[in-house]
């Protein structure tokens, strides 16, 4: 008799206000419902003693720290944030069949390094959001059992970069929730009840305050959208469901140099009643119109609108926006279009992708440039041209508006629904056979007995495989990217990584550009290094098969699963 597939989801915690996490969310519910896979989640930002975590119906495995020694650990690499600390006692106390993985290349590439990697299948839906995709994503997206895609545009990236390495099983966008996000049967009275004076024009966006946004040229061209259409001024305002401070702009900067102060509204909501409300930018936190606290801010990732909010917001918009240099997917688009709101958006990555399924309208791209820390090409899209189609659609008559909106919305609810999603990923799961845990987690130990005599006269070609195959002890990854890009460092006698840790990439999502010096010595030191970093982790898979493997306190802090079926 089969049993169940164990599915180990690792992402931003599903309870949070992320794109990642609501994405969790609608997929794991989903699978959960089907009765068909035991699921666990490794819930990264989760705090231990968050209730949230007993709300969840699977187990959920948090990864915060949970001491003052754990902090310290925690701060000492930055993928720690990412889950890569607490990813293998995770796996041995779970023992996972599938690892799934939806997020960018460095926040799950340490999976693809893990000792235990051979013990369940990978399946991944990494963001890509522009082309080339670099070598060292690509060597990472080979070796995953099953590559999808967010959108079109990512899966002919992914198909043209690999050169067919990479096993691409499909495309699974996330849906929008239809039960909150809809069209309003009158836009006119949702709007008076939020203070919005009649027939006013708001053209909105909602994306995250990121450097790739393009804030400041959204406020520029709205500003010079104005100034040559008297006619609009008094009733038109642009609406930025954002927050602030953030990654990005300092959109308040913006605001005032563009003279947009009386144009620009922002969403603000109060930690006191959750009341939220739209209001011209007063400052970080202001009096709450609701309860009158002084306890409004900006909505963040931590402290955000719910989805039915959202809808609401999203239902005062005439036209969203989707303004950016480069987009993985763009789910607000989705969401507006959910709402019955036209889009407008870039004509470049998963913008122009998702945008032809909702038959939005585009802005094209003046040019492309080169991207620093990614080596890829991004967009500068025409603002004189964002300028003209905002103008050109606030001229039509409501109805063609309107038109246009239900054009979108049915499109969206054709293609972005959150079931399709399921069944894109049920597909593979339902291929995936579980193999018995002898051949797996249970199988023996095997830890490695290195050479460490080093032959002398060895060129840098001999020595790097040499080495790999004796200090390291991984000949099947002789021609791989590590051992490539270490001789590489070996020749010019430098290295991007960072002293002689495990982590061996280039870090270019960190804008590392500090070249530390490179020998044979450090060859030495970072394989052996690798290897007792594996030897350590087969050494307590050892431990838990015999029986002497104490748990760490964080996992036995986890909610218990009673069911005796799921710790089979």
């Amino acid at each position: 008799m089969s049993r169940k597939l164990r599915i180990l989801w690792c992402g931003e915690a599903t309870f949070l206000n992320t794109g990642y996490s609501v994405y969790g969310k609608e997929l794991l519910t989903r699978l959960y419902d089907t009765d068909k896979y035991i699921i666990a989640e490794m819930a990264c930002y989760a705090d231990a003693n968050s209730q949230a975590i007993f709300d969840v119906p699977w187990r959920v495995y948090p990864t915060m720290p949970i001491n003052d020694a754990e902090n310290q650990q925690y701060a000492s690499s930055p993928t720690h944030q990412f889950g890569e600390w607490r990813f293998n006692d995770i796996c041995l106390d779970f023992k996972p069949d599938v690892v799934i993985d939806i997020r960018d290349w460095w926040m799950i590439e340490y999976q693809s390094r893990s000792v235990f990697r051979d013990m369940f299948e990978w399946a991944i839906m990494p963001t890509v959001d522009s082309r080339p995709q670099q070598e060292q994503y690509i060597h990472t997206y080979t070796d995953a059992d099953a590559v999808f895609t967010y959108s079109e545009f990512g899966k002919d990236v992914l198909e043209e970069d690999g050169n067919g390495h990479i096993n691409i099983s499909g495309i699974a966008s996330p849906g929008a929730n239809f039960d909150y996000l809809k069209p309003v049967p009158n836009k006119g009275q949702l709007r008076e009840s939020f203070g919005f004076l009649p027939d006013v024009n708001i053209v909105g966006t909602v994306m995250r305050n990121q450097r790739r946004k393009l804030y400041p040229n959204l406020i520029k061209s709205f500003r010079q959208m104005l100034d040559e259409n008297p006619a609009l001024r008094k009733k038109t305002f642009l609406y930025l469901h954002t927050a602030h401070p953030d990654l990005g702009w300092d959109l308040p900067y913006f605001i005032r140099k563009y003279n947009m102060g009386n144009h620009t509204l922002l969403t603000y909501k109060c930690k006191n009643c959750n009341y939220f409300f739209p209001s011209f930018f007063q400052g970080v936190t202001i009096p709450c119109v609701n309860c009158k606290h002084n306890s409004a801010v900006l909505p963040s990732t931590s402290f955000g609108v719910s989805t039915e909010e959202l809808g609401l917001i999203m239902n005062w918009f005439d036209l969203y926006v989707q303004y950016s240099i480069c987009e993985g997917f763009g789910m607000p688009q989705v969401e507006a279009a959910a709402c019955g709101v036209p889009v407008l958006t870039v004509k470049y990555s998963a913008m122009e992708s998702v945008g032809k399924n909702l038959k939005a309208d585009f802005v094209d791209v003046l040019a492309y440039f080169w991207d620093s820390p990614t080596h890829s090409e991004r967009a500068i899209p025409d603002d004189k041209q964002l300028i003209d189609k905002m103008k050109k659609f606030l001229s039509l008559p409501k109805s063609m508006r309107s038109k246009k909106g239900m054009d979108s919305y049915i499109c969206a609810k054709k293609k972005y629904s959150w079931d399709n999603t399921a069944k894109s990923w049920m597909s593979y799961l339902d291929k995936v056979k579980a193999r018995p845990t002898s051949e797996t987690w249970g199988k023996p130990s095997q830890i490695k007995q290195p050479n460490e005599q080093i032959p002398q006269g060895l060129s840098n070609d001999e020595f790097i495989e040499w080495s790999v195959e004796n200090l390291w002890c991984k000949p099947e990854n002789l021609g791989k990217f590590e051992s490539m890009r270490m001789l590489r460092d070996l020749n010019e006698g430098k290295t991007l990584s960072k002293g002689d840790n495990i982590y061996y990439s280039e870090s270019s999502y960190q804008e590392n550009t500090n070249y530390s010096p490179f020998n044979r010595e450090n060859v030495v030191n970072v394989l052996k290094a690798m290897r007792d970093y594996e030897n350590f982790w087969e050494k307590r898979r050892e431990e838990l098969n015999l029986g002497n493997y104490s748990k760490p306190e964080f996992i036995m802090g986890c909610k218990p699963d009673n069911n005796p079926e799921n710790n089979e």
